[in-house]
């Protein structure tokens, strides 16, 4: 193994480290020695990888919001139906709420923080871009082979990711709030509907 693969193996290894402490702890409540613990490493090798905790914090989104990315491309990448795909989409983002909460759990955990730290407002702001982008473009597919009605493609999406985003709080704050399963699929078919022609 290369030097370059291990420096990233062992990257990745404390990021996802820190994901586990920002999970259990919460943002504010964890200290790199919590990290160094989880990865099983000391804090000066933390130190090397990372100047300081908030350019590990940033590695951290990158990986969480990055992850949530490939696992969309990935499920909707042989779907030529953009009806299927788009229900795809909406289905992933539930499933990642629900089978990986930690990263959702993370992610609020930084929307704490875009009030005083305007690099973790920008990261937070261009990665709901790319997933606004990627339901855009199924919207602007489906539109295109008539399968879905005229919608500003970016507005349908801005509207579906806060749907995903609603449902998903309340969820994540009171699980009896509604049946999880029952209320995605609800949700689902009724953005589906409202697209087609």
């Amino acid at each position: 193994m290369s030097k370059a693969d291990v420096a990233a193996e062992r990257k990745d290894q404390i990021v996802r480290a820190t994901v586990e402490c920002i999970t259990k702890y919460g943002y504010h409540n964890f200290s790199m020695q919590d990290v160094a613990r989880t990865a099983g490493v000391s804090k000066g090798i933390i130190h090397y990888y990372f100047l300081n905790k908030d350019e590990l914090m940033m590695s951290v989104l990158d990986k969480v919001a990055g992850d949530i990315e490939r696992i969309l491309a990935t499920e909707m990448q042989s779907i030529t139906d953009p009806a299927r795909k788009f229900e795809v989409f909406i289905d992933v983002c539930f499933d990642i709420v629900r089978n990986t909460r930690e990263y959702y759990q993370v992610n609020m955990d930084f929307w704490t923080q875009i009030n005083q730290k305007e690099d973790v407002r920008k990261v937070i702001a261009r990665h709901y871009t790319k997933f606004r982008d990627s339901a855009s473009t199924v919207i602007k597919e489906g539109i295109d082979k008539g399968v879905f009605r005229q919608v500003d493609p970016k507005n349908y999406s801005s509207y579906v990711i806060a749907v995903i985003d609603g449902l998903s709080l309340q969820w994540l704050f009171d699980e009896a709030v509604f049946e999880y399963d029952s209320i995605t699929k609800s949700a689902s078919k009724l953005l589906l509907e409202g697209l087609k022609k």
